[in-house]
């Protein structure tokens, strides 16, 4: 029998049906392009080129896809988040004991992806920190990402394959190995991708990728001048820990939660919670409460400091 063209035998085992309409996007936070991100996604609706994006944590790899997906009519989207625990079965699938006594076959990411684009017509799937996967998981995705865009299963004796009316466009991410990265991506998986290397925006271009409403202009200024040292820190190998662009938001979503709280001073209260609370060494905790003293003043050091 040509396993390659063979179809599901009534008697063996099914597998669960999937549906676009479960995975489309529901609600997607603001997200303001700075690289021209939406035209460079539009163009592999035309090219079909998988995309990896390489770079720091929190600097809105996946949210760039999210909101340009939300911008799409009916667009299935799959968001996996990839581990070093990741197994053969969540990319490929495997049966499930049902409460009926049935063992159906429960399909991983892989088929899933691609039976919705088949249903929908187009789909998207991101493979969330896809240098987190083991090498043997990595070698899985590579004929989804080429010439075959499908992949056999063998429980089900099945493959899975694009059919030509339809478009499923793959995207990647991946930290740098020192921020969390946890294998070196394999020559094959890399040569399959187009590949874009984002790094952390410029201040002026991070200023209007988070909210700045009900902010003090002092305060603020402070936030993006230790973030940008605390990168510069990072590189260098001085700290283990940048604050990202996700942590300023982050930061001043929790300031405009608490300046109105009696007996809560919320700039001490940001610093310690989304910045000092980064790090757990010693000697990294004192390099940033010096940068604190400097930025901010030492009242603020002293104070904060108290709460640690």
């Amino acid at each position: 029998m040509n396993k390659e063209s063979s179809a599901i035998n009534p008697s063996s085992l099914e597998y669960i049906q999937v549906t676009p309409e479960d995975h489309y996007v529901r609600k997607v936070p603001a997200y303001h392009e700075i690289r021209n991100e939406f035209k460079i996604y539009d163009g592999l609706l035309a090219s079909r080129k998988p995309l990896l994006i390489q770079g720091p944590k929190g600097i809105g790899k996946t949210l760039s896809i999210a909101k340009w997906v939300s911008k799409k009519a009916k667009m299935p989207f799959i968001q996996y988040d990839c581990s070093e625990g990741t197994k053969e079965s969540n990319l490929i699938g495997r049966s499930i004991i049902h409460k009926s006594g049935t063992t159906p076959f429960k399909l991983g990411v892989i088929p899933t992806a691609i039976e919705l684009a088949n249903k929908a017509k187009i789909a998207v799937l991101c493979l969330e920190e896809v240098g987190s996967l083991a090498p043997a998981m990595q070698k899985l995705l590579n004929p989804l990402l080429d010439w075959r865009s499908g992949l056999y299963v063998d429980a089900l004796d099945k493959t899975f394959h694009l059919e030509e009316d339809a478009k499923l466009i793959v995207f990647a991410t991946s930290n740098p190995s020192n921020n969390g990265g946890i294998y070196e991506l394999n020559q094959d998986l890399k040569s399959r991708f187009a590949i874009w290397n984002w790094n952390y925006p410029e201040t002026k271009d991070e200023m209007s990728m988070v909210n700045l409403t009900d902010i003090p202009k002092e305060f603020s200024k402070g936030i993006f001048l230790l973030a940008m040292e605390t990168r510069a820190l990072e590189k260098n190998g001085s700290l283990d820990y940048a604050i990202s662009t996700r942590d300023i938001s982050d930061a001043f979503h929790l300031y405009r939660s608490y300046k109105s709280v009696d007996g809560i001073n919320a700039e001490q209260l940001v610093l310690d919670l989304k910045i000092l609370g980064n790090y757990d060494a010693e000697d990294q905790i004192d390099t940033i409460k010096s940068r604190i003293e400097s930025i901010f003043g030492k009242a603020m050091f002293d104070v904060s400091s108290k709460t640690q």
